[in-house]
């Protein structure tokens, strides 16, 4: 009908009318955009909105779980401390504990921590972290990135020429196999076989003390595991900060301010 009425205006040279009717055109036109626009803001929000939820759980959750993970693996380092006096011979020899025997043991084990965050590596792969509006939770997740790809490249390197030592020095340090009523030591990992078998650390210090290889391998594991667990340090940290940046977010509801959750 505009068309219509513009085309006759036109016809008659009613440039008045021409000029009326071209200014409801455009004006409609950018009406119509802007609805868009403001529709697609809207949807936008929606999504990044559920996006901050999701890693605000996922995050939450994988600070408890790296936590449990550190409080399993640190006694580790403990133990082998307060074996290596006794090893490394500057205190008078003693039997190992049989903690201590496991710990000297299992010194080679670095396993693959949690650390995934799934919201994180989609936005990563999909090319959309620019979703994510607030500076703050974005410098967060990107210094989370950047450590979780430095622990991964670093638990790569560590295990790549790890010792086993009870593989190495089997003199020293041996698995055996025995029913449940016999003596030594059953490790907290050790599991029984469907025959009622279980599997069994021991440790020779007179073997070990003075074996300048099998010390020298065991000091690296050692190393390797310390720099495993302050791995585990720094993504406490940065998670825990990632944490605090999407509660201010989000409120401590876990919900944005409604000023800022309006159209």
């Amino acid at each position: 009908m505009i068309l219509r009425r513009l085309t006759t205006a036109l016809r008659k040279q009613d440039w008045f009318t021409v000029v009326i009717e071209t200014l409801i055109v455009v004006f409609g036109v950018f009406i119509g955009l802007q609805v868009n626009n403001w529709n697609a803001a809207r949807v936008e929000r929606n999504s990044e909105q559920v996006l901050l939820l999701r890693l605000q759980e996922e995050t939450r959750s994988l600070l408890d779980t790296q936590k449990e993970e550190l409080a399993r693996h640190s006694p580790r380092i403990g133990l082998a401390k307060d074996a290596n006096s006794v090893m490394f011979s500057l205190a008078p020899s003693r039997p190992l504990t049989n903690d201590e025997c496991w710990a000297l043991l299992v010194s080679h084990w670095i396993p693959s921590p949690t650390e995934e965050l799934s919201s994180l590596d989609e936005l990563i792969s999909s090319g959309r972290f620019d979703l994510i509006s607030n500076p703050s939770v974005k410098s967060a997740l990107r210094d989370y990135a950047v450590v979780q790809e430095r622990s991964r490249a670093a638990r790569s390197e560590a295990v790549n020429e790890l010792f086993r030592l009870h593989v190495r020095y089997p003199d020293a340090i041996w698995l055996e196999v025995g029913g449940a009523e016999d003596a030594g030591y059953v490790s907290p990992s050790a599991g029984r076989d469907d025959k009622g078998l279980v599997w069994r650390y021991n440790c020779d210090i007179d073997q070990i003390r003075g074996n300048k290889g099998l010390l020298s391998e065991y000091s690296d594991n050692i190393a390797r595991l310390e720099s495993f667990l302050d791995r585990y340090e720094h993504r406490i940290a940065v998670l825990t900060v990632l944490d605090a940046e999407l509660t201010k977010e989000l409120g401590p509801s876990g919900s944005r301010r409604e000023s800022d959750a309006a159209p």
